[in-house]
């Protein structure tokens, strides 16, 4: 029974992985077909400069391969709202006027 839940574990993870790195290859299409900083011309241009794209493309499949497996599971463990949160409950309305407080005042000695 532990195998399948594995299973399912890493094929979840694969399949996260997977649109990352699709995540990546659109935005290193979208780099190249909008020229932007004239990309598209300089790796065109360069001899053997396509290895730099598939470098852009490989760094950028990890980075959002990451981020897609720890969207996967850490997105839906956000139930900690509800409830009061700090402060130990309601609180009476306020109109924003100062409320003096006494405290005792001790002197200071400077000169031990």
């Amino acid at each position: 029974m532990s195998d399948f839940r594995h299973t399912a574990t890493v094929r979840s993870y694969a399949r996260h992985a997977a649109a990352g790195f699709a995540i990546a290859a659109a935005l290193v299409a979208a780099l190249f077909w909008l020229d932007s900083g004239q990309l598209a011309h300089i790796v065109s241009a360069a001899g053997g400069a396509w290895a730099a794209a598939a470098v852009m493309w490989l760094g950028l499949g990890v980075l959002f391969a990451l981020v897609q497996c720890m969207m996967a599971r850490h997105g839906g463990d956000d139930d900690d709202d509800s409830g009061p949160r700090g402060g130990g409950g309601p609180r009476e309305p306020h109109d924003g006027r100062m409320i003096p407080i006494r405290a005792e005042a001790r002197s200071r000695d400077t000169h031990r």
